[in-house]
């Protein structure tokens, strides 16, 4: 880049940066918000609220970064031409691509961080996430139990423990298992603890015995050195822990396996955030270049761009809007993830052409009578 475009360049990198640290602000108050119920309810400390915050945050910077750019452009090339810079650098022989050529720079540096974002950091962090929501969750669990105290787990299921040390671990367990009044189980134990398996949690009994009443009113006494009481059932089924498709890495949603397909009821979930992953990117070009061609589709109006940067902004949300309209679409029918590529391509092909077709067309009214004067 020669020097004027490295001046330009720098005035789209800062408000790009700005409008980004915005953005990420807001969606770090919008994800704290829906977080704080891991203080209230579960009375977690303050590190493990702001590790979920700030796991979430890769993906909303992702959704976001078009939007920023798409503002950073506005707001640069507003001020370039305003202050007559841009139009000076013109008139000193520097080409209209000369002066578009900062925009797709700086839009592929952003499609670029974008891709490495969806492939890379954001199935990493939400799967991190995930763990740490579920072992969070599952610590209800534990937390249904007060020491010295008979706690009700569901209907017909009561637990006592004499002692708990808060990790999970507890001496003298007792419960009572009346879910099925022909079959009544009382479990009797020394010692218990609270573990979390790969699915669902679960109870393990220590050094105990069990007492169970049929249906005939027979009673049976077993001992056991170890027993396994499965507490999935009072954890509400949708903290179980699994995979969502936004956790999962490219090639995972390519090439499922069997738990993922059953999860996700066919391939078609999976194929659409993949082609999400992959063409959401391109959406950084094509806001970028919709921006641009509010100030130089067409000649220059001494009146000002206004009305072409509400155009502007009505087809940049029209073209997003419908993106996610097509990757909603391709969940049930994988041909829409051909338009979840057109969408954005498009964008900037009609970009591209209104930026040099509309070149040295006169604008009527007072445009029309600056060129006959």
């Amino acid at each position: 880049m020669i020097l004027v475009q490295r001046y330009m360049f720098r005035q789209l990198l800062m408000p790009f940066v700005t409008a980004a640290t915005a953005f990420a602000a807001l969606a770090l108050l919008t994800q704290s918000l829906s977080n704080i119920e891991f203080i209230s309810n579960y009375r977690e400390t303050a590190f493990t609220f702001i590790k979920v915050t700030f796991l979430a945050l890769p993906q909303l910077v992702a959704l976001l970064s078009p939007f920023a750019l798409f503002i950073a452009v506005l707001a640069g090339l507003s001020r370039l031409y305003s202050d007559s810079e841009a139009t000076v650098a013109s008139a000193s022989g520097l080409s209209r691509w000369g002066v578009l050529s900062p925009v797709i720079r700086l839009a592929v540096l952003a499609a670029i961080l974008n891709l490495g974002i969806n492939l890379f950091v954001q199935p990493l962090a939400y799967q991190e996430m995930r763990r740490s929501v579920y072992e969070l969750r599952t610590d209800v669990a534990a937390s249904l139990v007060r020491p010295g105290e008979f706690s009700n787990l569901a209907a017909g299921v009561t637990l006592y423990a004499r002692e708990s040390d808060g990790s999970g671990r507890m001496a003298d367990i007792f419960i009572h298992d009346a879910r099925d009044p022909d079959e009544v189980s009382t479990y009797a134990a020394r010692e218990g603890v609270i573990v979390r398996g790969e699915v669902r949690p679960s109870m393990v009994l220590i050094d105990g015995n069990v007492q169970q009443v049929d249906e005939t009113g027979a009673l049976s006494f077993l001992t056991f050195d170890r027993y396994e009481f499965d507490l999935g059932d009072f954890v509400d089924p949708q903290l179980i822990f699994f995979f969502k498709e936004s956790d999962r890495f490219l090639h995972e949603l390519f090439y499922p396996d069997a738990t993922a397909l059953a999860r996700a009821r066919g391939a078609e979930r999976l194929l659409a955030e993949a082609h999400y992953r992959l063409s959401g990117p391109l959406y950084n070009i094509a806001l970028a270049l919709i921006a641009a061609a509010a100030f130089m589709a067409g000649t220059h109006s001494r009146l000002g761009n206004t009305r072409k940067v509400i155009i502007a902004v009505g087809i940049a949300l029209t073209v997003r809007l419908a993106g996610f309209a097509a990757q909603s679409a391709a969940a049930d029918d994988p041909a829409f993830n051909y338009v979840q590529y057109a969408l954005p391509v498009l964008a900037m092909i009609g970009a591209m052409t209104l930026i040099w077709w509309r070149r040295g067309r006169p604008r009527p009214g007072i445009d029309e009578e600056a060129v006959a004067a």
